[in-house]
């Protein structure tokens, strides 16, 4: 009896994903070791911190801010570097965004009403306040879900 023409077309595709010998084939199974090993470096890659507020960062260094009154932070593809800077409490510290990466990001601390695109290749200036005690997290809002994220940590807390 023929094969409905609803039905032969999933028959076909399934026979093209088993193989010859009805498992799976040997492209499918490389394409799916591909994607796991790539997917984590789609989304910031590397190593993950956990930030004071629960929140994962991806990880790409700390700084030692304290006494100085300006800093740079590269911005990339998806990441801050440094991630955290240790600063002292109530310290104000004028930050230069650099973005070296493709992508538009952002610099928001949302506590401080900061918000402020970098566009690739164009440096940004602004000025944070480290908290009195503990941490302040600082974001890329167009990257959240790659963990886009750095804080301000003081000693005070």
């Amino acid at each position: 009896m023929p094969a409905r023409a609803g039905h032969r077309g999933r028959e076909e595709a399934r026979n093209e994903i088993r193989g010859t010998h009805g498992k799976p084939s040997v492209v499918l199974s490389v394409l799916l070791v591909a994607a796991a090993i790539l997917a984590p470096a789609c989304a910031g890659g590397g190593r993950t911190i956990r930030l004071a507020d629960g929140q994962r960062a991806s990880a790409h260094g700390e700084a030692d801010v304290a006494g100085v009154s300006t800093t740079v932070i590269e911005m990339d593809e998806f990441f801050f570097r440094p991630t955290v800077l240790h600063g002292t409490p109530g310290q104000r510290l004028t930050v230069t965004l650099s973005n070296q990466g493709n992508s538009l990001h952002d610099f928001r601390i949302a506590a401080e009403h900061i918000d402020a695109n970098v566009e690739a290749g164009t440096p940004v200036t602004v000025t944070v306040t480290f908290p009195e005690k503990g941490a302040l997290t600082f974001e890329c809002r167009y990257h959240l879900l790659q963990n886009m994220r750095g804080e301000l940590v003081t000693g005070g807390g």
